[in-house]
């Protein structure tokens, strides 16, 4: 069959922030359209028993969106007749219901000029909270309009609010991460324990979140009225991911809070189960990665992706939680991916490790349905983060042209416990080139791949892991293509990021800009290694996490050692590229330069 066409690849319909209505017959969430002039973002509802019912219920101002399958942008109050929305230009508003069609807006009292997310609404039906700008916990009381700032992070961050009597978030202080060492305000911090999504059930009567005080990101509900102590899910799957913004929802109470839906992240893939908090059984609902999710009565809903899916809208029918029914409600992806042509070219990833000194590294390999090149050796950004088995149009792309891809979990890579993750602070720019470089040999060996075919590819991070992976060993591959690299730790020191500069210390292990170990852990110490290797870079002009000067410097080092760096501004571009044209040429030359 022909390539997969990289317009289809291109940003198409997504949604966020699905939440079941109370009552349990409507699914609203963000649905995001592209348009002539950019992105059109509304707020809808779907009908539970007839999907192609949709009610528009805030389209000016435009709603905020969510990231990925995450959401925090509305909440709906208990009664089902008032929905609380966080919007791109008019802080707050209020969206009132009459006969399932919204009847009118108010704006809250929030101010308008800053960043609102995860609005949550109290059990009284009086207070909502939200947080502004990741720094700021503020409550208003909706009849009065009265509002207050609930708490202030003032060497820190807050974020996802939930709606005590007074007020909770999540909440950190630096030089710690959210993954690294958190806690809900207000209570106090645990030493080397990381927190995240705290939530209550409907009527405010049980309360809990994700902690890792086990080693494992798993859900723990606090005692109350129903089960007089903690319990733990005690799992060894993580049960949420890292906190790099706001809004995830891995997990969640039924109505009544009896029960509690979580998933789980098995070796990148995922799952949905139900734990009874009376009987403590668990019991399976679905494979796929799932985000959102949100219970109402009988219907659990969430969306849901995987290697062969693109992201769906589903409900779950749990009145026999025995024996739950899916219902697909939505498939906003372009119906072209839907075909039979299309479908042979989704592939389901394999799971391996492989041993870089004493530590396993695990590692995904999609192999080509017809394999004609060779091998594309993928690290994902962060470090912190993971690339779970969700639905990738990049990775399709190069998979129909014949090339296999390997997805890395190196050492610092989240959802393997929180050992694994926290391995790579003070050696980042070591461990995770060490480890993926012995992964790129072992896949070599076992599956017949050669180093000149072998390319790899990452961002961010994920560049700096790769040109030191190359200089570690240059003969394992022949090229690598790579977009806004980190390759000079002192200036990612001197930076004033402030969501990751004052993490930088402790991750790369350098004690300030002018430690010297910094040049030892940058490519740009080993130009003469990176000269024996083709590279393509694209960093953004706008890009202020990684400033194009990092690319500039690469390029000027290499060239000085004898080697050649392809460099491709994007103009306009910040940390991601979001122009289409862009996008577009950044695929071209990529298979151009893979080509050559």
């Amino acid at each position: 069959m022909p390539a997969i066409p990289v317009n289809l690849c291109l940003s198409a319909r997504d949604i966020t922030d699905v939440r079941v209505r109370p009552g349990g017959v409507w699914v609203s969430g963000v649905l995001s359209e592209p348009v002539v002039n950019g992105v059109s973002t509304r707020l809808v509802m779907w009908s539970v028993a007839d999907p192609t019912v949709v009610v528009d219920l805030l389209i000016d101002p435009a709603p905020t969106t969510g990231r990925g399958l995450s959401g925090g942008v509305h909440v709906w109050d208990h009664d089902g007749t008032r929905i609380f929305v966080t919007t791109k230009t008019d802080g707050v508003v209020t969206v009132m219901l009459t006969a399932d069609q919204p009847s009118g807006l108010k704006r809250l009292p929030f101010p308008a000029n800053r960043s609102w997310s995860t609005p949550a609404f109290d059990y009284m039906n009086r207070s909502l909270f939200v947080v502004a700008d990741w720094q700021e916990l503020w409550g208003c009381t909706v009849d009065s309009g009265d509002a207050w700032v609930a708490h202030a992070a003032a060497d820190g961050f807050a974020m996802d609010a939930a709606a005590g009597v007074e007020g909770m978030c999540l909440t950190w202080s630096r030089p710690h991460m959210p993954w690294t060492q958190s806690t809900i305000h207000p209570e106090p911090v645990t030493a080397g324990v990381s927190v995240q999504q705290p939530r209550f059930n409907p009527d405010g009567t049980s309360f809990g979140y994700i902690e890792d005080s086990n080693g494992f990101a798993n859900v723990r509900i606090l005692a109350d009225q129903l089960i007089d102590h903690d319990v733990v899910i005690d799992d060894d799957a993580e049960h949420g991911g890292p906190t790099w913004g706001p809004g995830q929802r891995s997990w969640c109470f039924n109505s009544d809070g009896t029960k509690v839906a979580y998933t789980r992240n098995e070796q990148g893939y995922g799952s949905v189960w139900v734990y009874d908090r009376e009987t403590q059984e668990r019991t399976f609902v679905g494979r796929g990665v799932h985000g959102c999710l949100s219970w109402e009565g009988n219907i659990l809903a969430a969306l849901r992706s995987g290697a062969r899916t693109p992201q769906q809208v589903v409900v779950y029918d749990m009145s026999n939680v025995a024996e739950p029914q899916r219902t697909v409600l939505v498939k906003p992806a372009d119906d072209a991916w839907f075909t039979e042509e299309v479908d042979a070219e989704l592939v389901e990833p394999s799971l391996h490790t492989a041993e870089s000194g004493d530590v396993f590294v695990p590692y995904r390999l999609y192999r080509a349905a017809t394999p004609n090149y060779g091998l594309i050796v993928w690290v994902h950004g962060g470090p912190t983060d993971q690339w779970n088995i969700t639905f990738r149009p990049r990775l399709t792309y190069w998979l129909s042209r014949g090339w296999s891809i390997c997805v890395v979990d190196h050492r610092g890579t989240t959802g393997h416990g929180r050992e694994f993750a926290q391995a790579l602070e003070g050696h980042w720019g070591d461990y995770d080139a060490v480890d993926t470089a012995a992964v790129i040999a072992q896949v070599q060996r076992t599956f017949g791949y050669r180093p000149g075919r072998t390319v790899l590819m990452g961002g961010s991070a994920g560049g700096l892991t790769a040109l030191n992976a190359i200089s570690i060993d240059p003969s394992l591959v022949s090229a690598a293509v790579l977009s806004y690299p980190v390759v000079d730790l002192a200036e990612l020191m001197r930076g004033d990021d402030p969501f990751e500069t004052h993490y930088m210390p402790a991750l790369i292990g350098a004690s300030d800009a002018d430690d010297p170990m910094l040049w030892s852990r940058s490519p740009l110490s080993r130009a003469h290694r990176l000269a024996q290797v083709r590279i393509l870079v694209f960093h953004g002009d706008q890009d202020h996490s990684v400033p194009l000067v990092h690319s500039e410097r690469l390029r000027e080092v290499v060239a000085a050692a004898g080697g050649h760096v392809q460099l491709e501004v994007m103009p306009g571009e910040g940390h991601g590229f979001k122009d289409t044209l862009n996008v577009i040429r950044e695929y071209s030359l990529t298979e151009e330069f893979l080509t050559r």
